[in-house]
């Protein structure tokens, strides 16, 4: 998505959310490329329109955490098949070449009914399944929720998903 696809989907989300008066559960799903800040480690989504070496094209991880956590849902689920090491899947490049070092991003604070499934954590790198044209967190999400027929609980999904990408 272009940032301004994500803004608008972001939009959208708070206005559904407002119309069905709390009674919506709301999925938010990003497969991508993140990115930590240099100068304050501040995880980022990069959209498809985003410059890695500008920060400021770039979507704040914070900044949709808040905007989700403030909504009157039943339930917020994000699943993120991106990692922030700034590292591009199936690759040992860098994306920003220039930097001499990964740079671990900051933790975020989450707020109201939010469940993260990220497919890394802190400065692992995301991999791709290229045989199945996933990334591989992705591949056995979407399995595991076929497999299930989306009748699984959050701990059963975790542990699942998290034996197959680990």
């Amino acid at each position: 998505a272009s940032y301004t696809d994500i803004k608008r989907a972001m939009n959208w989300v708070e206005t559904i959310d407002n119309v069905t008066e709390g009674k919506s559960k709301i999925i938010f799903y990003y497969a991508g490329h993140g990115l930590p800040s240099e100068r304050d480690k501040t995880a980022y989504l990069i959209p498809t329109d985003g410059f890695p070496k500008d920060i400021t094209t770039c979507y704040k991880l914070s900044e949709l955490y808040s905007r989700l956590g403030k909504l009157k849902s039943q339930s917020v689920t994000v699943f993120l098949d991106a990692c922030f090491s700034g590292v591009e899947r199936g690759s040992t490049q860098g994306l920003i070449a220039a930097r001499g070092v990964a740079i671990k991003p900051k933790r975020e604070v989450l707020s109201g009914n939010i469940v993260v499934f990220s497919a890394t954590s802190d400065d692992e790198t995301a991999l791709s399944y290229q045989e199945k044209q996933h990334g591989m967190f992705t591949y056995y999400l979407l399995n595991e929720l076929k497999e299930s027929k989306g009748k699984v609980k959050y701990g059963d999904l975790f542990k699942s998903v998290s034996s197959q990408v680990n």
